[in-house]
């Protein structure tokens, strides 16, 4: 099994990947091994779990159009990964099983907050049309708030800085207002809302 944290200096991981890092491991399994596969990832779990930094640990079942199992845990942080990494009992546990894994792929996520506003900015495809009336939808608040709020106080200046002043205005309050609301929205709209998983 290939190093989860990869080769490189020790000393540099806190400056790669600052806080927690979740690791996620896709192992098929050979055929008619399942049940002893299982029982070995309850013992790996069980000693991942136990490990110093560890945050949790989980093992998925494939579904119904994957072969795939997949070992999830969690460490506080890059350097306690890489001492559970470097363990002689990580080691022996994984040649155990080294005779019955089809194939094995590693992907390793620093952080968390990273990955949510990631899915939470992701754009929903929409065709040219939707896109254009739903950023209109959003810039006409701040449009009117402009007209309503400011315009009645700069009506005598000159074209050019009555322009500035109000694309300065939209693009302000689009950047720090209206963003804001819209990411909220996109992930309240791809996030289970009251819902709790089993």
């Amino acid at each position: 099994m290939p190093e989860l944290t990869g080769n490189f200096d020790t000393g540099k991981l806190p400056r790669i990947a600052q806080g927690s890092v979740t690791v996620t491991i896709a192992r098929t399994v050979e055929p008619g091994h399942d049940a002893r596969f299982l029982a070995w990832s309850d013992e790996m779990l069980t000693a991942v779990q136990t490990a110093d930094g560890c945050l949790g640990a989980m093992t998925l079942r494939p579904g119904t159009d994957s072969d795939e199992y997949h070992m999830v845990f969690r460490f506080v942080d890059v350097i306690h990964l890489r001492r559970w990494e470097r363990s002689p009992q990580r080691e022996e546990l994984l040649g155990l099983v080294d005779d019955i894994i089809k194939s094995e792929r590693i992907t390793v996520t620093p952080g968390t907050d990273q990955f949510f506003n990631a899915q939470s900015e992701a754009q929903p495809h929409k065709s040219r049309t939707r896109k254009f009336l739903a950023d209109t939808a959003w810039v006409y608040p701040a449009a009117l708030g402009f007209t309503v709020i400011v315009a009645p106080y700069i009506g005598n200046l000159d074209l050019l800085p009555r322009v500035l002043i109000s694309t300065l205005f939209v693009g302000a309050t689009s950047k720090y207002a209206t963003e804001p609301v819209r990411r909220w929205w996109r992930r309240r709209k791809m996030l289970p809302q009251g819902v709790v998983l089993r």
